[in-house]
């Protein structure tokens, strides 16, 4: 049902405003947010204007978006909320993104994993590709740092390595910890690398991601990292999502697959940034080979 919502210059109107309070339970504001929230521009909406429209108090329409957003309907930003429904924030669950381009991640993390060497101390993003990373790791008395469960339970099978799991709030969906507790834990830390993920790279708009809260531990990781490499597939490049994490020329080196496009590569070389392109290959080395930028990525012999 369409409520009209009229103007509070007069007491009629104070009073049709309050009876609108009076009228809408919880479950219908909340439904009323969301259908306003799918409506706006952007999928964004403030908290001034959501009260307005459904005549009630800010704090009133802050509880209903928190409980929104724990459900994983809407995602809290500052001062208001975006619908995830909005196309700069949809995300497809963990396991769903793992079966997408598999054959182009493995290579990638084939050829990021020989990136590192013994003695490391190796921070791992959360991600699909950054799980595949881990899944080639063949250096030795590394120190893993993860906000990742996928990530932790893959490199907790190595007697030679020492993982740590950052805690925090747990991202169901993502499987991973973001919040204060996990960029307070970064921001005493020093490493020697970081594979970074991201939803998609532009030269023009930087890294970006769907979520303002994973945003917030990337570049947390970012300051903590002597070296960052970006592993992404292809499909990312030119792709911009609704939070920035950081610009390109915070990242040293960019790990995806021969689908990049070679505008593309000379636009991230200009940059600055090394660019390898991962393509599977026959058995040849424990370790990929790196020629002109492209990486000849082994056959797994696990």
């Amino acid at each position: 049902m369409s409520i009209p919502f009229p103007q509070v210059g007069s007491w009629r109107a104070r009073g049709r405003v309050w009876a609108v309070r009076k009228m809408m339970l919880r479950p219908e504001r909340e439904a009323a947010i969301l259908r306003l929230l799918a409506q706006a521009e952007a999928g964004v909406l403030h908290v001034s204007e959501l009260g307005r429209r459904l005549g009630v108090s800010e704090m009133t329409v802050r509880r209903d978006l928190e409980r929104l957003d724990e459900r994983g309907l809407v995602q809290r930003v500052r001062g208001g909320a975006v619908y995830v429904n909005s196309p700069t924030l949809l995300e497809k669950p963990f396991h769903d993104r793992g079966e997408e381009y598999h054959e182009e991640k493995e290579a990638i993390g084939r050829a990021a994993a020989a990136m590192v060497h013994d003695g490391d101390v190796v921070i791992f993003d959360a991600g699909t590709t950054t799980l595949e990373v881990a899944r080639h790791i063949r250096a030795r008395r590394v120190t893993a740092v993860t906000n990742a469960l996928p990530v932790a339970g893959e490199l907790a099978g190595h007697d030679t390595l020492s993982v740590i799991l950052l805690g925090g709030n747990l991202k169901g969906p993502e499987l991973c910890t973001v919040g204060p507790m996990v960029t307070t834990s970064l921001a005493q830390m020093s490493a020697d690398l970081l594979f970074l993920s991201a939803g998609g790279f532009s030269p023009e708009r930087g890294l970006t991601d769907a979520d303002l809260r994973e945003a917030e531990v990337k570049r947390a990781m970012i300051t903590a990292a002597r070296r960052v490499v970006l592993v992404a597939d292809a499909s990312k490049y030119q792709m911009v999502r609704f939070a920035t994490i950081a610009p390109l020329d915070r990242v040293q080196a960019i790990v995806t697959d021969s689908g990049l496009p070679g505008e593309g590569r000379r636009a991230l070389e200009a940059l600055g940034i090394e660019v390898l392109l991962a393509e599977p290959a026959g058995p040849v080395d424990a370790r990929p080979q790196f020629a002109q930028g492209r990486a000849v990525a082994p056959a797994d012999s696990r």
